[in-house]
């Protein structure tokens, strides 16, 4: 079933003195694929900045913008309204031996090698020990909660996942990068996926509060997104914006600027399921 829901990210930043001009790039821009259409997008910013389009290498949609105009405060709203529903169903049945294909290694290596922040961590379990990359994925995806209890503070967004792993604590971006590190280390290509999840009842016309959320994508004979932080289905509740190689490439908001340090950062995210 379809749902239509209304996302709505705001970020601010209070500046301690005068900041003479700030260079950014926005990634809030859900994607459009077989199972997400996005009806509307629109991008504000304050004080108002000209924004430019563009998709980058993994094909997430950039807005970029500059702001010229000295400034305190610096305000960015992205609103969209996008309508979702459960991922389509395809070939899973790849194999441990379709996995080691030299075309499809080469075309998927990004996925297959560890970054700075998804590094080697040493799983006390044996996903190759499985009959097939599908049945690791699912023991993979229960056992994850085992391994991390979620802790909000325990990390930062810039902890890689050996550090959570060995905290046995922390957020999503935590399973996720920790996920994905297992995952390649098995030889199943994964990547990492950003976006928002609802996590209200579903009455149309309700609205939460919520914050960005990850999880992951991996390739077993077709792309299977699953959710480690909880362990549920990726479904309606799921919206879509970024696919990348680990946080580094989905970041919500990049940028650098020329002035007084930041003061005060404020960070909002509210989903209505519409219809």
């Amino acid at each position: 079933m379809a749902w239509r829901m209304r996302v709505t990210h705001s970020t601010s930043f209070q500046y301690e003195s005068e900041v003479s001009a700030s260079f950014n790039e926005a990634r809030m821009t859900p994607l459009n694929t077989a199972d997400q259409f996005v009806i509307s997008h629109e991008l504000k910013i304050n004080p108002f900045s000209t924004v430019y389009n563009y998709q980058d290498y993994f094909g997430t949609e950039v807005r970029a913008f500059d702001v010229q105009t000295p400034h305190t405060y610096l305000e960015i709203v992205s609103q969209s309204l996008v309508e979702t529903k459960g991922p389509a169903e395809g070939n899973l049945n790849a194999s441990w031996a379709d996995l080691t294909d030299q075309v499809l290694t080469d075309e998927l290596l990004e996925y297959l090698i560890h970054s700075e922040l998804v590094d080697p961590i040493e799983a006390r379990f044996d996903l190759r020990a499985l009959p097939t990359p599908l049945d690791a994925i699912h023991f993979l995806n229960s056992a994850m909660r085992e391994q991390i209890k979620y802790a909000p503070g325990t990390t930062s967004v810039y902890s890689p996942a050996s550090e959570a792993w060995e905290k046995g604590a922390g957020v999503c971006q935590d399973f996720t990068h920790a996920t994905l590190s297992i995952l390649r280390s098995a030889g199943i290509p994964a990547r990492y996926v950003s976006g928002y999840l609802y996590n209200g009842s579903g009455e149309v016309g309700e609205e939460v509060l919520g914050e960005s959320h990850s999880w992951v994508e991996a390739w077993v004979g077709h792309w299977l997104p699953f959710d480690p932080t909880n362990g549920n289905p990726v479904a309606e509740d799921h919206v879509l914006v970024a696919r990348g190689r680990d946080y580094h490439d989905v970041s919500p908001l990049k940028g650098i600027f020329s002035g007084g340090r930041s003061r005060k950062t404020e960070v909002t995210v509210s989903l209505t399921r519409i219809a």
